[in-house]
């Protein structure tokens, strides 16, 4: 599983943008990258599981950038 999240554009790179989404004909969407998933230890691993069923959420470690 991964999440995305929309990037945050201003200025020249917003309207460079815009301008192939005219060219184009389309719409176009940027999303910032996606991090790294994290490479955790069997016992983080077990931390995360119980914590999951405490809370009834999945969770999903990444690597800080």
């Amino acid at each position: 599983m991964q999440c995305t999240a929309y990037a945050h554009l201003n200025g020249e790179k917003l309207k460079d943008l815009q301008a192939m989404e005219k060219e184009f004909g389309t719409i176009l969407v940027a999303y910032e990258p996606v991090p790294e998933v994290a490479h955790l230890s069997e016992s983080e691993l077990q931390e995360i599981k119980e914590e999951e069923e405490k809370i009834g959420k999945i969770l999903v470690a990444y690597e800080k950038t």
